[in-house]
């Protein structure tokens, strides 16, 4: 069902006068929310994704000498292209002569960086550098928390292992090292494709000339401190760009105050750095990217494949169509129908609740997939000796697991 016939059920199953739109709204946001709800309730065979990224290998373009001055931050790469070879801000360097790592604060130039702390070596004109490989990357659009990532560049299939902040810092002091990946780390989720290289303003602008006078605010930090700009598009037409007055150090969020016929894009820095892209359509938020960490740093550019499930999509034109399936239709519509009975204290709105859990378990038998990368405990002769996890073994897990042959 669409959007719109979505919409139309609700309102006639809440006995609502469809003649007028006063209730509209209520059923749009009840539906939506229903949808989130049930996207999460299980992991859903529709929402399997198949995806991957690239990864980014260490950087050394042009002669391979640096300028560098002691206690400065300020570096010029001889030769390099950072802009047109896309490097990011964030990403480890090393010079020889500091046996310290550095990390790129902002990107001025083609050849020109500055640093988070001083360089501490000896001044050069003719210093060695190396830019790491990249150590952070989007996952795919919308991905959702059920996800694994895996690669085969040892020639065959290695699944990286998931590490959280505090148990990589604990256990680790190289960050640094050099290596192909085998495990991840997450950390924040936003609207950013990239941040931008160096403070600059913001420029937003549309893919459909018809598109002008749309509200769009950025928020971020300016100065040190956190704030915000509201533009709009170019009134006359809306492919033409706008900047914003104020020059940004960084970016969180980009969200425009109303439909579009086209995609919105903010740039900066000229429009070398692409922050945001906001689809058509919506109205309220952008794509959500989450972000990872791979170590060790990849010392090639090779594909990393990601297995996901998807969070879906917010419905917003009449004509959308849920990610979810057919099936799903009656369970989003009862628990909508639910959520606008209990809101206004109608009558029955428990019954519709009792339905909808029905519908919902209904819907597991058949529906749900089988997540195949969550690693069992087997009964003995059911597997090998290999320990079940991280410092966990057969033998810890008592003699009804494992592989009889390891008692």
């Amino acid at each position: 069902m669409t959007f719109s016939e979505l919409k139309a059920e609700v309102l006639r199953r809440c006995s609502r006068d469809q003649g007028g739109t006063q209730f509209d709204e209520a059923a749009k946001v009840c539906i939506n929310t229903a949808l989130y709800r049930i996207s999460r309730e299980a992991a859903w065979r529709s929402m399997r994704r198949k995806a991957f990224l690239n990864t980014k290998a260490p950087y050394s373009t042009g002669t391979g000498s640096a300028t560098l001055t002691h206690n400065s931050t300020s570096v010029t790469l001889t030769g390099a292209t950072l802009i047109t070879d896309g490097i990011e801000i964030g990403r480890y360097i090393k010079f020889t002569g500091d046996g310290r790592y550095h990390k790129i604060s902002t990107i001025t130039g083609e050849t020109t960086l500055t640093l988070q702390r001083a360089y501490n070596g000896t001044s050069t004109s003719s210093g060695g550098y190396q830019i790491l490989g990249q150590e952070q990357y989007n996952l795919p659009i919308q991905a959702g928390h059920r996800m694994f990532l895996w690669h085969d560049e040892y020639g065959f299939p290695i699944k990286l292992n998931y590490l959280v902040d505090q148990e990589f810092y604990r256990a680790t002091n190289y960050v640094y090292m050099q290596q192909i990946p085998l495990m991840y780390r997450m950390w924040g989720e936003d609207m950013i494709i990239t941040q931008m290289r160096q403070p600059s303003t913001i420029s937003i602008a549309s893919s459909s000339s018809s598109d002008t006078s749309i509200q769009v605010t950025v928020f971020g930090v300016v100065s040190g401190y956190p704030d915000f700009e509201t533009i709009s598009t170019n009134a006359s037409n809306g492919t033409t760009p706008v900047n914003t007055t104020k020059t940004f150090q960084s970016v969180e969020r980009i969200v425009k105050g109303s439909t579009s016929a086209g995609r919105i894009t903010a740039t900066a820095n000229s429009g070398n750095d692409i922050l945001a892209v906001i689809p058509v359509g919506d109205t309220t938020t952008g794509i959500q990217y989450k972000k990872i960490q791979i170590w060790p740093l990849p010392t090639t550019a090779f594909p990393i494949n990601v297995q996901y499930y998807k969070d879906p999509y917010k419905l917003v034109n009449d004509n959308d169509v849920h990610e979810l399936g057919e099936e799903f239709d009656e369970a989003i519509i009862l628990l909508a129908s639910g959520k606008i009975r209990l809101d206004n204290n109608q009558e029955e709105a428990d019954k519709y609740i009792a339905l909808y859990k029905d519908e919902i378990g209904n819907l597991k038998k058949t529906n749900v997939d089988k997540i195949d990368w969550f690693p069992k405990m087997k009964r003995p002769n059911q597997s090998d000796s290999i320990p079940l996890g991280r410092g966990l073994l057969y033998a810890q897990a008592g003699s009804m697991f494992g592989p009889a042959s390891y008692y």
